[in-house]
C-alpha cells in the first residue's frame, strides 16, 4: 500500500525513522485540495476556512501494514488525524495513496508555504 506524507514523516525530518525500510517512490501532488496549516508540523485541513484550498506536495512510500500502524500511532488515527485514501499525481500517473487529514481547523496557526500560487508545501 502507498502512503503520502507531507510533514515530519518526510526525508530529513525526525519522524521519517518510522518509515525505515519503506520504499520511497517519489514526490507527488494530491488531486484533492486542502488548506495546509503550520502548527510546528503541518495539518491538511478538510473543513471550510477563509483560505483557498490547494493541492499538497509530499512524498509517497510503499509501506507494510506494520509501518502504516506505526504512522497511525504517531498521527493519532482515527481520533486526531484521519487516514484517508485519495488520488495523487505521481509523475505522469494518478495513484491511490493514504494520507492523513485533519477534519477541523486548528486555532492560532499560520498557513504553510504556497509554491507557484498552486500548491502547499510544508518546510519545517
Amino acid at each position: 500500500m502507498k502512503l503520502m506524507v507531507y510533514g515530519t514523516l518526510q526525508q530529513g525530518y525526525w519522524n521519517n525513522r518510522l518509515l525505515a525500510g519503506a520504499r520511497f517512490i517519489g514526490q507527488a501532488v494530491t488531486n484533492k485540495e486542502y488548506v495546509l496549516f503550520d502548527c510546528g508540523f503541518p495539518m491538511a485541513v478538510t473543513a471550510p476556512t477563509k483560505y483557498k484550498p490547494l493541492p499538497i506536495i509530499g512524498e509517497v512510500y510503499e509501506v507494510t501494514q506494520e509501518q502504516l500502524e506505526r504512522c497511525d500511532r504517531l498521527e493519532g488515527h482515527p481520533n486526531w488525524y484521519k487516514r484517508e485514501l485519495i488520488s495523487a499525481r505521481l509523475g505522469d500517473r494518478d495513484e491511490e495513496v493514504f494520507i492523513y487529514e485533519m477534519p477541523e481547523k486548528p486555532s492560532s496557526v499560520s498557513l504553510c508555504n504556497i509554491v507557484d500560487n498552486r500548491y502547499y508545501r510544508w518546510v519545517g
